[in-house]
């Protein structure tokens, strides 16, 4: 063993990092983003069982929910923190706990063996989840577990032809919904009351005629000229023919969540666009034989959109009362028994490119294992998106707006969003 990595062994199983209690009556506390009787959180609680017997570590699991991170950054400002590990998606812990200044730096964590393995942390997740999991001022915030990415989910008992050969272009993509409305058909499942699902064909659109890079530059563009590109209009009027194509549900703008995504599972419409998290959601609702199946956003003007990706995972605060114990439990967490059972359980995808995805996400899984991501650093910019860029996004995919205006507006709206701020 390398004298780094026995160092790294060291501080595991002892305190470096931050305090250990002492005696035989260690124990760490767990704040899950996760709620009972989910089946991620019996994944969770059946690892935190194990992790006690084989340690003598017991592990106390607060079931959160997912305000776990929000509900635990207030209590950074104290003197008693009452977590040594909580749970969160990478933006909530490389933002927002890394913004507080007290989330501990888990680099050596990174080079720490995956308990059992002879593989470390580090070459477990991977150097593309290992960057999402760093904040932009270079510290190591999160160690993810598990990805969530987004993709067209349709019924393969429908459309058999679509499990091997799906639409790779949005131009074949269209004359499918065009075939299905021949047929009577409302082809899109949207719900249409969350604003950051209708912005998500923007999204996709902006950046495979942009780029990541190019897309991501529009919201901190301060003088909002940005928004007048080309390419952005491009986007707008692939939305707009969207919006006038006649291919989502009457009404499906005035739905409450989770209406439309149930329908869709019922078979009121073909295809819906959404995260890997879908299918567990909406199975109760399913109609009988339904095979959940997905595929990746077809490649607009020549090229596919990378995968969006969100990935959950620990973070442990500098105030932790017994760092050194959390950090095992992240090493132990990561071993193969339990990331397995984050696929079969619950449905999810890991990490672990050595991990199969279950059927329904398969095929997203190899994208994202072939490291097909978004790479940009996305900015933060603050409240934008939610007071300037929803708002119009709405109303662009809603058919209230033309394109050029959707353009116009925001070019308009963003420079007095800045000016605001000073």
């Amino acid at each position: 063993m390398k004298v780094g990595a026995a160092i790294v062994a060291v501080c595991l199983l002892t305190a470096c990092g931050g305090q250990a209690s002492g005696g035989g009556d260690r124990e760490i506390t767990v704040w899950s983003m996760w709620s009972e009787g989910e089946p991620n959180q019996k994944v969770l609680a059946e690892a935190a069982a194990d992790f006690e017997k084989e340690t003598g570590v017991k592990v106390r699991t607060q079931w959160k929910g997912r305000t776990a991170v929000k509900t635990f950054l207030p209590s950074l400002n104290t003197d008693h923190v009452p977590a040594d590990l909580v749970e969160g998606n990478n933006r909530e812990l490389t933002r927002q706990f890394a913004a507080t200044k007290a989330a501990l730096d888990l680099s050596d964590v990174y080079q720490a063996k995956v308990h059992g393995e002879q593989a470390t942390v580090a070459e477990t997740v991977g150097e593309a989840y290992r960057r999402m999991a760093t904040s932009a001022d270079g510290v190591v915030t999160q160690v993810p577990y598990q990805v969530s990415t987004y993709g067209w989910f349709f019924n393969g008992k429908a459309f058999p032809e679509l499990v091997t050969a799906p639409p790779k272009t949005w131009e074949e993509f269209t004359a499918l919904l065009e075939a299905q409305k021949a047929k009577g058909r409302k082809p899109l499942g949207q719900d249409g009351s969350i604003p950051n699902y209708n912005a998500r064909y923007l999204e996709h659109f902006a950046r495979a005629i942009m780029g990541d890079e190019g897309w991501h530059a529009l919201a901190p563009d301060r003088t909002g000229r940005g928004w007048l590109k080309p390419e952005v209009l491009q986007a707008a009027t692939m939305v707009e023919k969207l919006a006038k194509g006649g291919y989502f549900p009457d009404g499906f703008n005035a739905t409450k969540f989770p209406a439309m995504q149930q329908k869709w599972a019922g078979g009121e419409s073909d295809f819906l666009y959404q995260g890997t998290y879908l299918p567990k959601e909406v199975a109760p609702y399913a109609a009988p034989g339904f095979e959940f199946r997905a595929f990746r956003f077809p490649a607009v003007a020549g090229k596919t959109p990378t995968l969006n990706v969100t990935t959950t995972g620990f973070g442990i605060p500098k105030k932790a009362r017994n760092a050194a114990d959390a950090k095992r439990f992240v090493a132990f967490f990561l071993q193969r028994k339990y990331q397995e059972k984050v696929s079969t359980v619950a449905l999810e995808m890991s990490v672990r490119k050595d991990v199969p995805a279950a059927p329904q996400i398969a095929d997203l899984k190899k994208a994202l294992d072939s490291g097909e991501i978004n790479k940009a650093d996305v900015v933060d910019s603050g409240d934008f998106t939610s007071k300037v860029l929803l708002p119009l996004s709405d109303q662009l995919l809603f058919g209230k707006i033309s394109a050029a205006e959707f353009t116009t507006r925001m070019a308009e709206q963003a420079a007095a969003y800045w000016k605001s701020k000073g």
